[in-house]
């Protein structure tokens, strides 16, 4: 579950070279990672 956690994180760096229109879909990816991460907890 880390690795997930990292791998969503790690979609933020670079953010500050994308246009703000741009940073609404890597947000919402690392959102959906995150959301995908959590809900894996509850499967252990």
């Amino acid at each position: 579950m880390p690795e997930q956690v990292d791998s969503a994180l790690a979609l933020l760096d670079g953010l500050d070279e994308l246009a703000v229109a741009e940073q609404v879909e890597v947000f919402d990816q690392v959102h959906r990672s995150l959301q995908d991460a959590l809900a894996t907890l509850d499967e252990a």
